[in-house]
């Protein structure tokens, strides 16, 4: 089952990355740019991105001051854009003041046994999500169908449709194949939690640069008809991991 839209490129997508989006000046200094997220889930996707910060903070290139996680309330994705906006520390700091803006939000098809959200409810995220004032925009690192997408082209390129149970279910078997001990008790029950997280991030930490690939060739098939609620499958995911990865620039 192959694409069903042409391989124009996105042409915005190049200039998210550039060195320059990545830089504010105070007093003729470049310091490292702040980011906010809020994620749909309390733990997986959260604890991901939370160890890429780890490693650059171990490396002394940055300070945890740099990222900030939204206090998680909701679990779909108006809600998730609900609890960043609702963001404010004990200094009165508010979402608006991150230089970068971020929900982690997952198409998640319904499902007939339950669970999954409305399309409506997916696509108001991303209507919401962007501000009248460029500078206010959010920006969406969606999955369709699933945050485990990401997982799955670390392994492979992928193109075909594919929901949620199976992504879970094609992401075990990959990672029992390469840490068969590591991973012997990992099942769909227990993959989103804390210690399997933190395992499954250092063990596909030095597959990130293909994944990376994978997710922006994926993107560039469906072209500038793009439609995140209807593309399955596709990610924006590589996009806020890059974005992390280049606040341990600002330091070298």
């Amino acid at each position: 089952m192959g694409r069903r839209r042409g391989g124009d490129k996105l042409h915005n997508k190049k200039k998210e990355l550039e060195k320059k989006d990545f830089q504010r000046k105070t007093n003729n200094k470049i310091t490292v740019p702040d980011v906010i997220i809020a994620c749909e889930d309390s733990v997986s996707s959260p604890m991901y991105f939370q160890k890429i910060i780890d490693k650059l903070i171990e490396e002394k290139k940055i300070t945890q001051d740099s990222f900030v996680i939204a206090k998680h309330k909701h679990t779909n994705p108006t809600g998730v854009l609900e609890d960043l906006k609702n963001y404010s520390d004990e200094n009165n700091k508010k979402y608006t003041d991150f230089e970068h803006k971020w929900i982690v939000i997952d198409r998640d098809k319904e499902r007939v046994n339950g669970g999954g959200h409305k399309k409506e409810d997916f696509n108001n995220a991303l209507k919401n999500a962007k501000s009248k004032k460029k500078h206010l925009n959010i920006e969406v690192a969606y999955s369709n169908d699933s945050f485990e997408l990401w997982y799955l082209l670390h392994f492979n390129y992928r193109d075909t449709a594919i929901l949620r149970d199976e992504i879970i279910k094609k992401v075990i078997e990959e990672l029992k194949k390469v840490e068969p001990y590591k991973f012997f008790k990992l099942n769909k029950d227990n993959i989103k939690e804390e210690n399997y997280t933190k395992m499954i991030f250092e063990t596909l930490f030095n597959r990130q640069k293909s994944a990376i690939n994978n997710a922006k060739k994926l993107l560039d098939t469906y072209g500038i008809s793009h439609t995140p609620e209807e593309d399955n499958p596709s990610t924006r995911v590589h996009v806020l991991v890059e974005i992390l990865n280049n606040l341990g620039a600002f330091n070298k």
